[in-house]
């Protein structure tokens, strides 16, 4: 009888070959997952681990957007598994920004899918500020709150500082909430009036505002019937 060790190396072996003559298009979430962790964990069947992780986090997005100690706490999973797979949202990122790197981004719609895309692998709370020009064109970005974001912890004169010399003029806020769906908050509606106040010192005004949840699910300001109170805050 076939020793476990043989049985897992020809599967391994199969899963490799069918990789490679097929690529990732037909292949499950839970073997897309199987596969990275082979070269993690060389010794051992990573099927059943693969679909225990997903049934934790929900997805492939949910496991590499999950924090190393949160991997962690999953039988089998030791810190350089979990470091390993958190490294896949970094290098998501890093790749993700060199395609984007030469791209004119254009479009109140075709920003905040930017927006979406950048935090929908954050695993932390973060708020994120977009600069933009009077053509809609994307001139910068920078993440200002990483952690628990609230009003009065965003530091309002170094967004003065940030614009100052900068084309822009207006910016997109964008609100990422990592453990539930997209919905807006009174944070959110003080955060909008606060900035706003501060922005209209210089000239520069909000263009739109935009809640992200862990699902890519998104609401904005300028569209969501359930901003109408924020609308105001918009110039």
């Amino acid at each position: 009888m076939p020793s476990a060790e043989h049985m897992h190396g020809g599967h391994r072996s199969r899963l490799r070959e069918r990789f490679i003559r097929e690529g990732l298009d037909k292949f499950e979430e839970h073997n897309i997952l199987e596969l990275i962790l082979f070269y993690s964990i060389p010794q051992r069947d990573t099927n059943e681990l693969a679909h225990s992780l997903l049934n934790r986090f929900g997805s492939l997005e949910g496991v590499f957007s999950a924090q190393p100690d949160e991997l962690m706490q999953m039988e089998g999973v030791g810190e350089h598994t979990a470091r390993f797979l958190h490294l896949y949202s970094d290098l998501i990122e890093v790749y993700l920004s060199d395609r984007q790197q030469n791209e004119i981004i254009r479009g109140n719609q075709n920003i905040i899918e930017f927006a979406v895309r950048k935090l929908a692998y954050c695993g932390i709370e973060s708020l994120m500020i977009l600069f933009i020009d009077n053509k809609q064109s994307l001139l910068s970005w920078h993440l200002i709150q990483e952690g628990l974001v609230s009003p009065e912890a965003v530091d309002k004169r170094s967004l003065i500082r940030m614009l100052m010399g900068t084309q822009a003029t207006h910016v997109i806020i964008a609100h990422h909430y990592p453990k539930g769906k997209a919905k807006f908050g009174k944070p959110d509606q003080v955060m909008i009036r606060e900035i706003a106040e501060a922005l209209r010192t210089i000239g520069v005004g909000i263009h739109d505002y935009v809640v992200v949840g862990r699902d890519r699910s998104y609401l904005t300001v300028s569209s969501s019937p359930e901003a109408e109170l924020y609308r105001f805050f918009l110039r």
